[in-house]
């Protein structure tokens, strides 16, 4: 078992000259699939901070915004220009928007990070981190930079939430807020007389695109529990471009609860120490067995 550990996040592939920012994500989207990308941008609250928040917005969907743009196809029953062809278009339109923000967003999010360029390990000999390629790494990131640019064996990588280099295994993307039970999913029981079915099913439609995009976290973990088993021998953590977000706490949670209670972190950061520091003060991280420093300081 490995005394050191690398929990490895986007600022690394970016550190590297890899064009993984979800603003590029963005941009490749606006270029390949404009109707996705619209839609996006019609239903969410896109801002200049949107793209680097962007798992945290998938969350933020602006239901109000859908249902009122889909009740135009709400005919009343008895209206003269009522049909039977009519009666499903209202839940057509809203799926039309989840399955375009749910199922064929993460596809497009796939193809962008299957094309993504890699430099070779000469290209990168002047910004080169000090990696041990016999430690053991958790990676956030979706790409193999491990594996070409520092020569990390496959066994020592766990890609946990999966590898574009797999091109046949679904990559996890998703927000981490999780709605509270809904005891009337369907609206029914709200208000029964008025009741209207298509409304029902287009909201069973919007409540299912929070389920789809959650980021599930814990059965990730579980299926996952013979990797974080081998930590236990683990004294150092290096924390090498990652954000240390509350979206991926319960990752660092579990690692706190293999490792060694003495083990010491090293944690980088970008721009202001201010984030990261927070971050690590969330997880209960002893400020005696941690330190703070740039990649390039690393």
């Amino acid at each position: 078992m490995g005394s050191t550990l690398y929990i490895i996040g986007n600022g690394f592939d970016l550190h590297h000259g890899i064009a993984s920012s979800y603003k590029a994500f963005g941009q490749f989207l606006r270029e390949r699939d404009r109707d996705t990308y619209d839609k996006v941008d019609r239903y969410f609250s896109v801002d200049d901070d949107f793209w680097y928040e962007f798992e945290d917005r998938l969350a933020t969907l602006n239901s109000d915004s859908l249902i009122d743009d889909a009740s135009v196809f709400l005919t009343g029953y008895g209206a003269d220009d009522w049909s039977d062809s009519a009666h499903g278009d209202y839940q057509y339109e809203i799926n039309e928007v989840v399955e375009a923000i749910s199922t064929r967003l993460r596809a497009r999010f796939a193809d962008w990070i299957r094309q993504l360029r890699l430099p070779s390990p000469t290209d990168i000999a002047n910004i080169r981190l000090p990696i041990d390629p016999s430690a053991i790494f958790l990676n956030f990131n979706y790409t193999s930079s491990l594996q070409q640019l520092y020569s990390v064996p496959d066994s020592q990588v766990l890609h946990i939430h999966g590898s574009a280099a797999n091109p046949t295994e679904t990559l996890i993307l998703g927000h981490g807020w999780e709605p509270e039970a809904n005891l009337d999913p369907y609206r029914i029981y709200a208000d029964p007389e008025d009741a209207d079915m298509r409304v029902v099913e287009g909201q069973g439609l919007i409540d299912d695109y929070f389920k789809e995009t959650f980021k599930p976290t814990e059965a990730v973990i579980e299926s996952n529990a013979p990797f974080f088993a081998r930590l236990s021998g683990v004294t150092e953590i290096f924390v090498m471009g990652h954000s240390v977000s509350s979206v991926d706490h319960p990752y660092f949670y579990e690692v706190m609860r293999n490792v060694t209670p003495i083990a010491r972190w090293k944690v980088s950061y970008h721009g202001s120490v201010a984030g990261v520091l927070s971050g690590m003060t969330a997880l209960g991280v002893s400020a005696a067995h941690t330190e703070f420093a740039t990649l390039g300081e690393f």
